[in-house]
């Protein structure tokens, strides 16, 4: 992180091959527990298989988080709220 200009960052590696991106995913999953080599291959017919969980994978690695850190948070901005107050008063000659 720079120091004199504390929101820059360094830009995300967009060059990395499908490869390599499985690499990083399958280590960080067994560092996790998660073990993918019981699951078959390629299955259609199975409700998970490796190809299916690796390319979802790659999908949310190569667009979310670029998208989580441009995002900027505006401090004026009300989230909205539901009140259960609001909602549990309801009834017989309720609003």
């Amino acid at each position: 992180m720079d120091p004199l200009n504390p929101a820059a960052r360094p830009p995300l590696p967009l060059d990395v091959t499908d490869e390599e991106l499985d690499a990083a995913i399958l280590a960080r999953l067994e560092l996790l527990g998660v073990d993918l080599s019981v699951l078959p291959e390629s299955d259609d017919e199975a409700p998970a298989d490796r190809r299916r969980i690796l390319a979802s994978a790659r999908r949310f690695l190569r667009s979310t988080p670029q998208a989580i850190a441009d995002f900027r948070m505006d401090p004026q901005e009300v989230p909205p709220v539901m009140y259960p107050a609001e909602l549990g008063g309801r009834g017989e000659g309720g609003r």
